[in-house]
């Protein structure tokens, strides 16, 4: 299933920008789903808390094997079909048409679920990160609507835009979070310890809860084939981009979960979690460095902002995959000539946004 040849309408293109994204790009984007520095100050904490394990390292790269596995297999699809359903295309050349529309379903209702849902922790956040800095009392909502409308230009924006805005908040994230891995390991109260990457505590009763709660770290990992029209190399980037993308999630954050306990120490790294939860690498960050910890949590504004803009991004591809094939209105399948990014998707999915917002908020 190669993309619908071109078609022209009063209101735009079927087709979207071909040829926009490098291998590279595609990384960025993919990772931005998965936002290192919410990982880092959420994930890893709530993962040693609940579980009560210290082989939390072990988890993320026990999971990065399994789903490389699984990515051989998506790959070598994403070099043969390229279509921005990604999913729904490949289940509809497996299985059937019925299958690859609820397939389409479950995947466009999880990706909004997943974007909108973010608007809620992001307007908290902004809102107290002004609090904090001004003073100003911000209700949440209000702090919502200004990612809401950053978000939402971007989407109906060239895709070149969007991939450079989260190429540079990812970078940044990673920088953060490499000084904050880096400082861990030189303050090391009990010194630089391998405790936490001992296999013993990993393979051990409730090791799968490292998995369940590991695995959302790699949250949004198949992206990358929702943009396989946009790309240069559409037989090869995909692949390239999702096999780089979740070595370096695994990798990247197993490091990290291991220099964190080593900061904290590998004996009250699960009591720390259990008192502060996802606040833990903040807390931690403002008794070493004030202004690191200050910078950390702007950083954690936009990583939240990088991940909402990409599952913006897949969602609205999704619309515009099923509008053009008219398992939705066909109204949604249309892109814009001028950018050829999904105008019509984009701006049913900044609706769905805006429509929850403004419900919670009232």
């Amino acid at each position: 299933m190669t993309p619908h040849p071109t078609e022209t309408t009063a209101h735009g293109t079927t087709t979207l920008a071909r040829r926009h994204l490098s291998t590279t790009a595609l990384v960025f984007m993919i990772i931005a789903a998965s936002a290192p520095l919410t990982v880092l100050a959420g994930g890893v904490p709530t993962s040693f808390a609940v579980s009560g394990l210290l082989g939390v390292p072990l988890g993320y790269l026990a999971l990065g094997v399994v789903i490389m596995v699984f990515a051989v297999g998506y790959g070598a699809m994403s070099g043969h079909v390229q279509n921005a359903g990604a999913f729904y295309a490949y289940i509809t050349e497996g299985l059937g048409n019925r299958q690859g529309i609820a397939a389409a379903i479950l995947a466009l209702v999880s990706y909004n679920m997943m974007q909108v849902g973010l608007y809620g922790l992001f307007g908290f956040s902004l809102a107290a990160l002004v609090t904090t800095f001004t003073g100003v009392s911000v209700p949440w909502w209000a702090a919502g609507l200004v990612g809401w409308a950053v978000v939402a230009a971007l989407g109906v924006n060239s895709v070149d835009l969007s991939a450079k805005v989260l190429g540079v908040l990812v970078a940044l994230e990673f920088l953060v979070v490499t000084v904050v891995s880096v400082l861990a390991l030189v303050k090391a109260p009990e010194g630089v310890s391998t405790e936490t990457v001992d296999p013993g505590h990993f393979f051990t009763g409730g090791g799968g809860v490292l998995l369940a709660f590991g695995i959302a770290a790699f949250m949004g990992f198949e992206s990358g084939a929702i943009y396989s029209e946009e790309t240069r190399n559409p037989r090869r980037t995909v692949a390239r981009a999702t096999y780089t993308a979740v070595g370096i999630i695994a990798v990247f954050y197993a490091f990290s979960a291991w220099a964190l306990s080593v900061g904290i120490g590998p004996s009250a790294i699960v009591d720390a979690a259990r008192e502060s939860g996802p606040d833990l690498v903040f807390v931690w960050l403002a008794e070493q460095s004030p202004l690191l910890a200050h910078v950390a949590n702007v950083l954690f504004i936009t990583s939240l902002l990088a991940a909402l803009v990409a599952f913006h991004n897949g969602a609205a591809r999704y619309f515009f995959a099923l509008g053009r094939t008219g398992v939705i209105p066909r109204s949604l399948g249309v892109a814009s000539p001028r950018t050829g990014a999904p105008v019509a998707g984009s701006l049913a999915q900044s609706a769905v946004g805006l429509l929850v917002i403004v419900a919670f908020a009232i």
